[in-house]
């Protein structure tokens, strides 16, 4: 029998420095049965989004609030008609490991039995890759009953246990962190809850009117951003249940952090930018890869555009991207990254995502201008003053062309200065233009 080892992660971002415990369940005795577990309960949240999305065309009423990732938060906050008023997030603090086994049984048992009836099928069939509803059994999957997932999941959580040191526990409140399947878990028992609540509204004719306000929720596990709703903390413990501690992230209701994104309201408008926790840590973070190594240059050029169209996607004002493409690219010119090369990558990215920058109304020079770093030095125009070592003044022309393309005028005549070191080249330097 193997069993997970539990370990310690420290949570650098929150002041003071909180922690979490996680558990190391990768090669542990029950981890196939948590990964088709993962499967089967993914088709089934499938089938509860689909059955939500029905019923919001038809009622009007938002019952599901989780949502895949920032860019689906993105894409409805987008497509809201109206003036934003305020903004909230709030986070469960401990949600795993405080989720009672109790409740987590009463409700997937009612959850999983709705699924079945609902798909009018007898199986779900699984493995490691996919999951779906079927009639009838099927070759190479595990074929799931109702009462199978039942069992499976109620013997999962009557099973979990930890190795912390030399000592075995067994976990009987909560689900630990780590394991394949509890973030669906989590998910889908506290969607049971907001489902509970928007159902009861509904049918409350003095609560009508919180229907449109809570509409407008939405939930990545355990972080729920309120729009416009500034009754959501009154609710809260009759939306989830009293074991579970719901606490208010931002102070301010015009400005919150939610995964990724900044949100600030001004003047009833509603912005974006980039949200990064790291920024505020207080040592250097390593990340992104560094040219000195054995690393392919196309592949980590690539890793430039990819962050782009993430900032482009996200910010939608020209100066939040031209600050967020100025710290990326003073961190890749320190790891090995070319400015030359940045200019040429950014060009790219500029006309192959001309949907996504055209918000901004800005030409391609200007956003380099405004959003590529320079470094110390420009090693193309070393490369060149190399190939021009006795005959400087042929470099006249081609960096005029540079610095009007965006190069500083200041690196440009210290980059000479380094490469003809030793040299009088004022009359080089006299005939370049100022930008």
């Amino acid at each position: 029998m193997k069993v997970p080892t539990m370990y310690w992660l420290p949570k650098l971002h929150k002041k003071p420095y909180k922690y979490r415990f996680i558990s190391s369940s990768s090669h542990c005795s029950t981890t196939k049965l948590s990964v088709l577990l993962t499967s089967t309960l993914g088709t089934i949240k499938n089938l509860i989004i689909n059955c939500s999305n029905k019923a919001f065309e038809n009622s009007g009423i938002n019952y599901f609030w989780s949502v895949k990732n920032s860019l689906e938060v993105l894409d409805k906050l987008h497509a809201y008609i109206g003036d934003f008023e305020s903004v909230q997030s709030f986070d469960f603090s401990t949600l795993y490991t405080t989720l009672p086994h109790i409740l987590i049984k009463k409700k997937f048992t009612s959850l999983i039995n709705w699924a079945f009836k609902k798909s009018e099928c007898e199986y779900i069939c699984s493995n490691s890759f996919r999951s779906f509803f079927s009639s009838n059994k099927q070759k190479n999957y595990v074929n799931w009953t109702c009462f199978d997932t039942i069992y499976a999941l109620e013997f999962l959580l009557d099973n979990i246990f930890v190795r912390f040191g030399d000592s075995v526990y067994r976990q009987v409140i909560g689900i630990p962190m780590g394991t394949n399947c509890a973030p669906l878990i989590a998910d889908l028992f506290l969607y049971c809850y907001e489902l509970q609540f928007m159902t009861k509204i509904s049918k409350d004719p003095s609560k009508q009117h919180l229907i449109q306000k809570f509409n407008n929720t939405f939930r990545y596990l355990d972080d729920i951003l309120a729009l416009n709703n500034d009754d959501f903390s009154m609710y809260t413990k009759e939306i989830y249940p009293v074991e579970l501690t719901l606490n208010k992230a931002n102070d301010n209701n015009d400005h919150c952090p939610f995964l990724d994104l900044d949100i600030y309201i001004i003047n009833g408008k509603l912005n974006t930018k980039i949200y990064d926790k790291r920024d505020d840590f207080s040592f250097p973070i390593v990340n992104y890869p560094f040219l000195d190594g054995d690393v392919p240059l196309s592949p980590s050029y690539g890793v430039y555009i990819s962050q782009l169209v993430r900032f482009a996607r996200v910010c939608n004002n020209v100066l939040d991207f031209s600050e967020r493409n100025l710290c990326i690219t003073e961190k890749l010119l320190h790891q090995g990254f070319r400015y030359h090369k940045l200019v040429k990558t950014f060009t790219k990215f500029y006309h192959r995502y001309k949907e996504i920058i055209r918000k901004y109304n800005s030409t391609c020079r200007h956003l380099i201008r405004s959003g590529i770093s320079h470094p110390k030095f420009y090693g193309n125009i070393l490369y060149k003053a190399q190939k021009c070592q006795y005959s400087p003044q042929k470099l006249t022309k081609p960096l005029n062309r540079l610095i009007k393309r965006g190069y500083s005028y200041d690196t440009v005549v210290r980059s000479l200065k380094i490469a003809y070191f030793g040299f009088n080249i004022d009359s080089l330097i006299g005939s370049l233009h100022r930008n």
